[in-house]
């Protein structure tokens, strides 16, 4: 009896399609480092060049399959741009990448930023100009989000959700506090779903946490849920209060539906995330276009290492709620 052969020719072609996107990479977290010249334009550089799926280098029909579902948008120059899925893929900043979503580097175009759906901050990105905090649900913080979702939505106007980035692997004190160790970037990064319940440190008695936060912030020489910094206010030290990711994130989610509903020009918290005038003698919008009039998803996310060595340092710890 003879041997029956199976060639890929013989599938149709819509099966075919199907068997090279199954080849295509699971959601990455692409880590933006910088940015760098190239072709006139700004582009982003990562810690980490993920490869190519290997679609791309078999055959024009499985490399057409794979330029369906993603592109090198993020840097025109395949040679060294990465291929990037974004239906997939989440780009992520990290706080000292913050700068590159105020508004005033909306004058300077970066490649690929308006085909992003899914982007990713690091917590302490969100918190360079916390407002006060006295309950959740405060209208104050809820104008702090609503100007912090616009500077995104100016860069990248397609986005479905926005990440909340929390490390699990982090320094605990002094300015470091939240700063993943040092060289972490280097290794691979997943995200695993941050529990609602998970304890966020929040600035309180009217500063900010860049000011809060300082040498000693993270001793624990307080009641249960609070830190106190010695030698500011409230005689002679300030608290530094904890949160919740849930609580954070009703007011995220309640700050979105507000924008959704404002009229535009409502103005919000004077922000260095906060929208203007790119153009003299041209008006920008002071309020979100949700695509297709849908709020994006709000999601929050340990950042985890698995292969990053483990530094044996007093300073760094692992958290886990």
């Amino acid at each position: 009896m003879a041997q029956e052969t199976f060639s890929l020719a013989d599938l149709p072609c819509e099966i075919r399609s199907l068997i090279w996107e199954a080849t295509l990479p699971p959601p990455r977290i692409f880590h933006v480092k910088s940015t760098a010249e190239s072709s006139l334009q700004k582009v982003l550089t990562f810690h980490r060049r993920h490869p190519p799926p290997v679609a791309l280098h078999i055959c024009a029909e499985s490399r057409a399959a794979a330029l369906r579902k993603g592109g090198f948008f993020l840097a025109p120059d395949a040679r060294t741009g990465p291929w990037f899925n974004p239906k997939r893929d989440i780009l992520y900043f990290d706080r000292n990448q913050r700068h590159m979503l105020r508004s005033k580097f909306g004058k300077t175009h970066i490649a690929g930023w308006e085909q992003v759906l899914h982007v990713g901050l690091e917590w302490r990105a969100w918190f360079r100009d916390v407002p006060r905090r006295t309950a959740p649900g405060d209208e104050e913080v809820r104008k702090h989000w609503r100007s912090v979702v616009r500077g995104l939505y100016f860069h990248m106007p397609a986005l479905e959700s926005i990440h909340y980035v929390l490390p699990r692997v982090r320094h605990k004190g002094g300015v470091t506090w939240g700063r993943e160790p040092y060289k972490a970037a280097e290794y691979e990064a997943e995200v695993v779903r941050l529990p609602e319940e998970t304890e966020i440190p929040w600035a309180g008695a009217g500063m900010g946490i860049r000011n809060a936060v300082h040498n000693g912030a993270a001793a624990g020489n307080a009641a249960p849920g609070v830190l106190v910094v010695p030698g500011a206010t409230e005689g002679s030290r300030t608290l530094l209060t904890m949160t919740t990711w849930g609580d954070i994130k009703a007011d995220m989610v309640a700050a979105l539906e507000e924008e959704l509903k404002a009229e535009g020009g409502e103005e919000v918290m004077e922000l260095d995330w906060t929208l203007a005038n790119h153009e003299e003698g041209k008006e920008e919008s002071n309020t979100c276009v949700f695509p297709g009039n849908r709020l994006p998803e709000v999601a929050g996310w340990w950042l985890v290492r698995r292969d990053a060595p483990r530094e044996d340092h007093p300073s760094i710890r692992e958290f886990l709620y």
